[in-house]
């Protein structure tokens, strides 16, 4: 738990997207994983899935149930989170669904079966401060013209990002927390920069 807390405090940190890349790069070494490497595969996965992010979303939670990484019940609660991410387009909205999966990320906290995939997962987007694409200025500019709402980017960043971390880790879900979510996160962000 105190990785995940220092993720998230980490990726609370980023101010724009330029700056993001050094500290990923060494969280993503902790972890085993060449930060480079792991980016490559969160958009070869984008590449091959199509432009549909919540298509992309959708398999890549599938495919880390397959490889054994989460439990079937695990995989329907994070398609429904997806479901209600990609539905958010205002920042009303986002409120409504970032109170939904902090609500969840407690009671999966107290779930002894949990997995650690899962948990990282949740837990990041239910922390995780999305700037307003109403926003003046250069960064919420960007975000408003590429995205509907950037949760939907943050959301296939972090799926993404822990199933090619996984795999690239042979799926150790510590390597996988520490270099997947997190580089998958900020593969997101970069997706809209």
């Amino acid at each position: 738990m105190a990785i995940l807390r220092f993720i998230v405090k980490k990726q609370m940190s980023i101010n724009d997207c330029d700056g993001s890349g050094v500290s990923v790069r060494a969280l993503a070494a902790s972890g085993g994983i060449q930060f480079e490497d792991l980016q490559a595969e969160v958009y070869r996965l984008r590449g091959k899935l199509g432009p549909d992010r919540k298509k992309g979303y959708n398999e890549a939670i599938r495919r880390m149930v397959r490889g054994g990484a989460m439990s079937e019940k695990e995989q329907r609660t994070l398609l429904e989170l997806g479901t209600r991410g990609f539905a958010v387009g205002t920042d009303a909205e986002f409120e409504k669904f970032l109170r939904y999966a902090q609500a969840l990320h407690k009671r999966m906290l107290g779930d002894p079966k949990a997995s650690p995939v899962a948990l990282a997962i949740v837990g990041v987007i239910a922390n995780y401060a999305v700037p307003s694409p109403t926003k003046a200025g250069r960064r919420g500019q960007i975000l408003a013209k590429q995205s509907g709402h950037p949760v939907r980017d943050i959301l296939l960043g972090v799926a993404g990002g822990a199933f090619g971390g996984l795999q690239m880790s042979g799926w150790n879900p510590i390597g996988g927390i520490v270099g997947g979510v997190v580089g998958g996160v900020i593969a997101g962000i970069k997706g809209l920069c």
